[in-house]
């Protein structure tokens, strides 16, 4: 594989409803992996795997010009080791921007885990062409040095869309006949969204005062022990003494999501762990975190994280077995 992302043949796949690329079986790792590379020069990685055991892969990569990758889970946590010593984390609650020329990277994978992984590269001047020859100013952090010894990694909070993006990605918006053309569609805006959020993740940002800040964590830790609860903004704004407007304000400056959308991310999450725990069944799970309809609850998990919670429960299942 390529080094402007993941792993060269990392060990992906188990039962999976993933059209596409090829079942390998690796130590510790079993699942799958696809990579397209598309005319525009583009490269989009798909990998879906389980971990058995704890393990780290090296990174094979062929690069001769500098590239642009960028990385996301949809369900899993991986950590990237570069060259230079240093350690990145990536996690659902993360992105991450990307150029390694150097080879000698590796990533760790804990056991026990399935990860949906997504990376999407493009040579720099390929993707400089694609913006009218003139990249965004802050992508000058990427693209002004030489190909040889560079080493870059920014990693930041995903949107809602680009977590969307990336879940379209595994579901039937990346099957059919068409599905090439759906998954070059889907990579060029996951790749545009990743590089929006980077490139403005600091503009026009309002300085958060210390009574606001305050409140705002006192909202998060609300949100956090009552899942099962009515949060709406109109609630959780009262309960603050702020403005619906400017609460929802704050979370987006403090986690690029609006506050209904972090409510939805901390539903989801806490689902995910407790269906992986295999404790509850789905219909306890849905209500603990406010579906009052199973069905509701189905739907918004898959969308969030590529398959339904009643799968994530029979993997669980049948680990404890």
């Amino acid at each position: 594989m390529k080094d402007a992302s993941p792993i060269d043949n990392p060990a992906l796949a188990i039962p999976s409803d993933m059209d596409g690329g090829q079942t390998l079986d690796l130590p510790g790792i079993r699942g799958r992996m696809e990579c397209l590379e598309f005319a525009s020069g583009m490269v989009l990685y798909r990998m879906e795997y389980e971990t058995r055991e704890d393990c780290s892969v090296p990174v094979q990569h062929s690069l001769s010009e500098p590239w642009l990758g960028a990385a996301m889970p949809l369900q899993g946590r991986l950590a990237f080791s570069h060259p230079c010593g240093k350690t990145y984390t990536l996690t659902p609650e993360s992105a991450m921007l990307k150029r390694v020329d150097t080879a000698g990277k590796q990533v760790h994978i804990s056991g026990g885990q399935l990860v949906r992984h997504i990376e999407v590269a493009s040579p720099l001047a390929a993707l400089k062409a694609r913006f009218g020859e003139e990249l965004p100013e802050r992508l000058s952090l990427f693209s002004d040095a030489p190909f040889g010894e560079f080493q870059l990694a920014q990693s930041f909070s995903p949107s809602q869309r680009l977590r969307q993006l990336a879940s379209n990605l595994f579901d039937g918006h990346a099957r059919g006949s068409a599905r090439l053309l759906k998954l070059e569609g889907i990579a060029n805006l996951f790749m545009a969204e990743i590089i929006e959020l980077f490139c403005n993740e600091d503009a026009g940002e309002d300085r958060i005062i210390v009574w606001e800040q305050q409140a705002l964590a006192d909202i998060i830790t609300y949100i956090e022990t009552h899942l099962d609860g009515a949060l709406t903004i109109v609630h959780l704004a009262t309960m603050a003494g702020l403005s619906e407007s400017r609460l929802d304000q704050l979370f987006r400056q403090k986690f690029q999501l609006s506050c209904a959308n972090y409510v939805r991310n901390e539903r989801m999450a806490a689902a995910h762990r407790w269906l992986e725990s295999s404790e509850l069944s789905v219909k306890d799970v849905a209500a603990r975190i406010g579906y009052n309809h199973v069905s509701n609850f189905s739907r918004a998990y898959r969308t969030r994280f590529g398959e339904t919670p009643a799968r994530t429960l029979r993997r669980a299942l049948t680990k404890t077995l």
